[in-house]
């Protein structure tokens, strides 16, 4: 597998862009909502294909809501009409796992439904640049595809859906507002330090995880999501992550803040308290019982009920229900 190409900064990334381009007949751009014009990618981008010397066609698919849904990318698989090229995925961890669904169904002859169980991966898909407008995520950097069916989260994980490219400009993640800053950084904090004890973390991964820590107290969140990414490509996220996705199927909480209403006591029972953190903007998982007005007992229950396995047995150690009590 070919390393990743990563640029950062703006004129990096129009640069990029252009050679990326240049050398595509016909390209699926897929975005975020208002987003996508809002923090200036939209702006970028166009100026971007106005510099190509070959002009490619554009096929622009707007993803429609937050998180990957089956029928949803099915119906954009099904707006695009003509053979591409190649991809351009703009935006936080929807649109870019959203292209790299695409990719893999368009590459395989399959429908999103049928991804979603298949066990093998075509031997290559089509070039992808992702240009990140949020930093938290790292979707940008990982093998990994999400996708729902229904409150059932489908984690695809193909090494060949790996962004070929990818460009990092740090202001466009400055229109966030507070919360949406608060869940998507809080969210690349986690990646890193659940990388650092997870069962599949290797010296690479762990060189990332720190790397991306470092980042993070330089405030330097774009590139620390990235090199969060890259850990979490390698070791995978343990507990924390496999808790939080029943939160974000079931009760709509956004992926970060849903990882944050476990994280501490995921800290707790690894016998990592050092590494909860507090985020003001974020509300806790006792909030939220009390807000849908479940008794804690119930709350926890449903959590291990739909936990996901596959991400729980990466954990270092059992996860056991008294640790939430803590």
């Amino acid at each position: 597998m070919a390393e990743q190409k990563l640029v950062v900064g703006r004129e990096n990334a129009v640069e990029a862009l252009v050679k990326f381009s240049t050398s595509k007949s016909h390209i699926c751009l897929v975005t975020g909502g208002a987003s996508y014009g809002l923090c200036g990618a939209e702006d970028l981008i166009s100026a971007s294909l106005r510099l190509c010397v070959n002009k490619p066609i554009i096929t622009h698919l707007a993803v429609p809501s937050a998180n990957p849904k089956v029928e949803e990318v099915q119906a954009l698989l099904s707006e695009n009409k003509e053979p591409v090229d190649g991809f351009i995925a703009v935006g936080g961890g929807t649109p870019i796992d959203t292209a790299k669904l695409l990719n893999l169904a368009i590459v395989s002859r399959m429908s999103v439904k049928e991804l979603l169980t298949n066990k093998s991966a075509p031997s290559k898909v089509l070039p992808c640049m992702a240009v990140p407008t949020t930093a938290g995520t790292g979707a940008e950097a990982t093998r990994f595809a999400v996708c729902y069916d229904g409150e059932v989260k489908y984690s695809i994980d193909f090494e060949v859906i790996r962004p070929s490219d990818v460009a990092l400009v740090p202001e466009f993640s400055a229109t966030q507002t507070p919360y949406q800053k608060a869940a998507t950084n809080f969210d690349a904090y986690a990646q890193a330090v659940e990388s650092l004890w997870a069962k599949g973390a290797t010296v690479e991964s762990k060189e990332y995880a720190n790397r991306a820590l470092a980042l993070m107290k330089e405030d330097n969140w774009p590139e620390a999501s990235y090199w969060a990414g890259r850990a979490i490509d390698i070791s995978r996220t343990t507990a924390a992550h496999a808790f939080s996705y029943y939160l974000t199927s079931h009760y709509g909480i956004p992926h970060g803040h849903a990882v944050y209403m476990v994280f501490e006591y995921i800290c707790r029972n690894n016998g990592h308290p050092e590494c909860i953190k507090s985020v003001p903007e974020l509300k806790t998982l006792r909030e939220l019982a009390a807000e849908k007005g479940l008794t804690w007992d119930a709350l926890v229950d449903d959590l291990f009920a739909h936990v996901n396995l596959k991400r729980l047995g990466n954990n270092p150690v059992e996860v056991k229900k008294e640790s939430f009590n803590a």
